[in-house]
């Protein structure tokens, strides 16, 4: 395409010149001499397509053909008469410059502005469809750099009011992680007029001699969530409209980042309140302490050692809080029988996964997965199991990882019935029981864990062997 264009170029200046040459002949022909005031047009087309670029060449050739004009064929050299004969055509063909070039100038100007809404558009989806906050962050400022605002970029944030580089590109790429070496200024600085710069990058070598500018990244309600740190080298101070470009992508990034966080704030209010009821049996008798603490460790391995997403993990991590939330109806007599339960007590027994399961129905944000193992922990892979009798892959996939950790925990924890297995009798308990109350892949899969050299260290650490009720 370049080698096109470079001779289609040459192709429309050799046109001009020889439409000039062939205008010269026809006119000492046939017109009068004052026609040759016209011969400028004939180099319009090569003064449009290069601008003022074209002018060293193209002034030179128009005297010069004014100039053979008055000394061919008969000597007739007039000051005057080759001015007139030169200097509009001369002043119109410049004209003609100043014209294509503000006329480029405008159109580079749109294809900028094309490009910015363009980048802007698909940094805006990018932000949006970020799975977290270091991945929203990392995407933003990608973008912003590609924006070419500036070459150096900071993201900063405080942490115990300090100042920390979160992301960055360009020079200060290096003290991603780090604090600042100014760290005297408050945790609302980003958002005040006391916020300076240069008080941030001192200490920076890199620093001296550049020009920086400060955009604040703030979620709704302006509340402040750090500052984007822009710098270039040179005396190049930042233009408002610079700042407006990169402004209005750490808009987009504020306000996402904003609501993720407090998104993250209330995803973590429920997960607190949900252990703390899962810990309500605990407070009922101290020999159950451990018990949900454990489940829940051992419930989120062997679902990251199957592939669960993220938000799965979550489900089952409330649904082991919730598990036994049912039993807060059993009274104590059953529930903290020493002995075994007689035909009546188990059933009563076996009626707290129903009992959960109607209690937590009513709580608005507990999604299906999390009231699925609630109800179903107890199912059987053989459908001899309870509440519901299900069997093999019918039973909920959270429920059936759910079901290996209680039967493991329940076996190496002691118990008032019952003394902890050592892990050898564990393993072929559990092996026993596979294709008939477990899983048969879900417990080759968990017993491949805790007989690796880190399982073996995460089960002396959680030193489960102390009472807890019955399972």
């Amino acid at each position: 395409m370049a080698i096109f264009n470079k001779k289609t170029s040459q192709y429309q200046i050799l046109l001009s010149v020889l439409a000039l040459l062939g205008w010269g002949t026809a006119s000492f022909v046939y017109l009068p001499d004052t026609y040759q005031a016209f011969s400028f047009l004939f180099l319009i087309p090569w003064v449009w397509k290069d601008g003022p670029r074209s002018l060293p060449w193209v002034a030179p050739l128009l005297f010069a053909y004014a100039l053979a004009q008055h000394l061919y064929p008969k000597l007739n050299l007039s000051v005057d008469s080759l001015l007139v004969t030169t200097l509009p055509g001369l002043a119109a063909l410049g004209l003609v410059a100043w014209l294509r070039e503000r006329d480029r100038h405008t159109h580079k100007e749109l294809e900028e502005s094309l490009r910015f809404m363009h980048l802007l558009e698909e940094a805006s989806l990018s932000i949006s469809n970020a799975n977290d906050p270091l991945e929203l962050t990392e995407s933003a400022m990608t973008y912003l750099h590609s924006l070419e605002v500036a070459p150096h970029l900071a993201f900063v944030r405080f942490r115990e009011g300090k100042p920390v580089v979160v992301s960055a590109r360009g020079a200060l790429e290096r003290y991603r992680g780090r604090h600042l070496p100014q760290q005297k200024l408050s945790t609302h600085a980003s958002l005040t007029d006391s916020f300076t710069v240069g008080n941030y990058l001192e200490g920076i070598p890199e620093s001296a001699g550049w020009s920086t500018a400060a955009v604040p990244v703030s979620a709704r309600q302006k509340r402040p969530l750090g500052v984007v740190i822009l710098a270039r080298e040179g005396n190049k101070p930042f233009q408002s409209d610079e700042k407006a470009i990169a402004n209005s992508l750490v808009r987009v990034m504020g306000a996402q980042l904003g609501q993720m966080e407090a998104l993250k704030q209330l995803e973590d209010a429920y997960d607190g309140t949900l252990r703390a009821l899962g810990l309500a049996l605990e407070f009922r008798d101290h020999e159950t302490q451990g018990h949900t603490k454990r489940v829940v460790a051992w419930a989120d391995q062997l679902a990251q050692d199957v592939g669960l997403d993220a938000s799965m993990r979550k489900f089952l991590r409330w649904g082991a809080y919730l598990h036994d939330i049912g039993k807060l109806s059993i009274s104590d007599n059953i529930l903290r029988k020493p002995g075994k339960l007689d035909e009546e007590e188990w059933e009563i027994m076996k009626g707290h996964v129903l009992k959960g399961w109607e209690m937590l129905s009513r709580v608005p944000f507990l999604p299906q997965e999390t009231l699925e193992v609630v109800r179903h922990h107890h199912e059987n892979w053989d459908g001899s199991g309870y509440p519901d009798g299900l069997k093999g892959q019918d039973i909920p996939i959270l429920a059936r990882i759910f079901a290996v950790v209680d039967t493991f925990d329940a076996l190496y924890s002691t118990r008032p019935y019952k003394r902890a297995w050592k892990p050898a009798e564990i393993i072929e308990e559990l092996n026993r029981l596979k294709g008939k109350k477990l899983d048969p892949k879900l417990v080759d899969i968990f017993v491949k864990r805790i007989t690796s050299p880190s399982g073996k260290e995460t089960m002396e650490a959680a030193n489960p062997n102390k009472p807890g009720i019955r399972a």
